[in-house]
């Protein structure tokens, strides 16, 4: 079996073919680690830059220490690197964490996992809209010099600043002062990428904090998934979310679960 034949086993929900799962995941094949069971392979692990981006044994080899064994062999990978911690998915787009289902054999093993993360959908058919938040507010995207956007951006997470160089980006104001914001994009390959749908995704939104609780950001979110429609978009992409409870208020569903975490290798 090929890499990706094993992959589809064992995530026969993902539509994306052979050239996205290693693009999705960030590696080269060069940098997959395999195991064989008579000239068969029958799992394999992928590392790259101190992440564990991809443990996946066919399901009729599993209970075998076939997983154990790769993931071992994984982390002296990422030892005789020079590196002192691995973390489980990582900065790969395919998943960032341990998948939920696949938490117990990692903490089991070591690692050291946290919350939740949801990744959502939402069929641009099926979506609700938000009401209108009190107040003077408006809502465009953003135009001109991005200084103003980047202070606004770094009163939410300073982290975030970093991506906020170009693209489209649409906004909520109040008297002209930005209250809210969110990265736009119509055309992503993602998780969800099937070779058929376009794609749409919404990302890095953020309320500066004087704005909170009132009803803006998720306002924000719905014009925005509304224009993502009218831009042709048959499915819109949320990744990597905590509050998935305040993105399902407008009829977003979470696909799949995932947890942060790694290890300190000794």
């Amino acid at each position: 079996m090929t890499c990706y034949e094993i992959f589809k086993s064992c995530f026969p929900d993902f539509k994306f073919g052979e050239k996205n799962m290693y693009r999705l995941a960030g590696i080269l094949k060069g940098e997959v680690i395999t195991h064989e069971e008579n000239g068969k392979t029958v799992g394999f692990a992928a590392v790259r830059n101190g992440d564990l981006r991809l443990l996946c044994v066919s399901p009729e080899y599993r209970n075998r220490g076939i997983g154990s064994s790769l993931l071992e062999r994984a982390e002296e990978k990422v030892k005789s690197e020079g590196a002192g911690y691995i973390k489980a998915g990582g900065s790969s787009e395919l998943f960032i964490g341990a998948e939920k289902d696949s938490a117990d054999f990692f903490v089991k093993r070591g690692y050291s996992l946290g919350e939740d993360i949801a990744e959502m959908s939402g069929d641009t058919d099926k979506l609700t809209r938000a009401p209108f938040p009190e107040g003077d507010i408006t809502f465009r995207y953003y135009e001109g010099d991005r200084a103003d956007l980047k202070k606004a951006v770094a009163a939410v997470d300073e982290e975030w600043v970093k991506y906020f160089g170009g693209g489209d980006v649409f906004c909520a104001y109040e008297n002209g002062k930005i209250a809210s914001f969110c990265l736009v994009e119509d055309d992503v390959r993602c998780l969800l990428t099937d070779g058929k749908s376009k794609i749409g995704s919404i990302g890095c939104v953020g309320t500066v904090p004087e704005f909170r609780r009132r009803g803006i950001g998720l306002k924000m979110v719905s014009l925005a998934s509304d224009d993502l429609t009218k831009r042709g978009c048959d499915k819109i992409f949320i990744h990597y979310t905590a509050v998935y409870n305040w993105y399902a208020k407008l009829g977003y569903k979470t696909f799949l679960w995932v947890r942060l975490g790694g290890k300190e290798l000794k």
